[in-house]
């Protein structure tokens, strides 16, 4: 992910805040980054076409590791 995009992402209390959030609600974060990840690739396009598709393909898979 390209730095300074999101900036809770970008330095260290924003990450610890979001880390914490992630496990009190039993996310991984790197399951997080990887949906902002879908997001931010459709950052600039007139269309999100694919974002439905790549955010379920994400959750179905998370899904499935539980």
């Amino acid at each position: 992910m390209p730095r300074n995009v999101v900036v809770l992402l970008d330095n260290a209390d924003g990450r610890a805040m979001i880390k914490k959030t992630c496990k009190e609600n039993d996310l991984l974060f790197a399951e997080f980054q990887e949906l902002v990840q879908a997001e931010v690739e459709q950052t600039g396009k007139q269309r999100r076409a694919g974002l439905w598709d790549s955010f379920d393909d994400i959750l179905d898979r998370i899904q499935m590791e539980e």
